[in-house]
């Protein structure tokens, strides 16, 4: 197994011991994940946050993809594994991503972006409000929904 997938796993596992559940199982409130390319997922309370939960999910988005205009009601952290993005937060312009950096996204920020030539592999960890879905689409500037 190489090196960074064991890695992959071992954070995976430790999230999963940390929040009470296992990869793939969801406890708390039900999260409704519809952006594509979220191909793992785990979910659980957050003691020390009551109201809120956490969702972690294994981004693997192919070359070139776009990354639809959208916000959390919480906050969302992303963690470059491989491959490379551009994301763009309102008013705060675009901001290249390669393997190795990671990016803090406040919530109610509009963001959006796009993979990067070799496609994008990343851990993005969002903290939820509960009741409160985990993504909101937000139309571009003609109104129409990406």
């Amino acid at each position: 197994m190489p090196g960074w997938l064991r890695c992959r796993a071992a954070a995976l596992g430790l999230i999963a011991a940390l929040t009470g559940c296992a990869t793939g199982a969801v406890q708390g409130p039900a999260v409704h994940v519809p952006a594509p390319g979220i191909s793992e997922r785990i979910s659980g309370a957050i003691e020390a946050a009551p109201g809120h939960h956490l969702v972690m999910g294994d981004l693997n988005i192919p070359a070139g993809a776009p990354i639809p205009r959208h916000y959390h009601h919480g906050e969302e952290f992303l963690y470059i594994l491989g491959g490379s993005t551009v994301i763009v937060r309102a008013d705060m312009g675009e901001e290249e991503l390669q393997p190795g950096q990671a990016i803090r996204i406040a919530p109610g920020t509009v963001h959006w972006g796009r993979a990067g030539p070799k496609g994008l592999r990343a851990v993005s960890t969002w903290i939820v409000p509960d009741g409160q879905p985990l993504r909101v689409p937000v139309p571009d500037q003609q109104g129409t929904l990406p």
